[in-house]
């Protein structure tokens, strides 16, 4: 989720990944079959996304 949530803007055009086995790189490369989200589905993750109380992605959020 947190890899189709990055690369779901157009400006975004890669995302370091980290895997010690072949399978989580199928794993992440699966995640491109689903780069969409919901308005409810960005209010969630953005429930999480803060840092300090600052919520880093809102504006990102917003422009979707």
């Amino acid at each position: 989720m947190a890899i189709a949530w990055v690369l779901r803007n157009g400006r975004i055009t890669s995302a370091l990944i980290g895997a010690s086995r072949s399978s989580q790189i199928v794993d992440c490369v699966a995640a491109l079959e689903n780069d969409t989200f919901t308005a409810e589905e960005l209010a969630e993750i953005d429930v999480y996304a803060k840092e300090a109380d600052i919520n880093l992605w809102a504006s990102s959020a917003e422009r979707d």
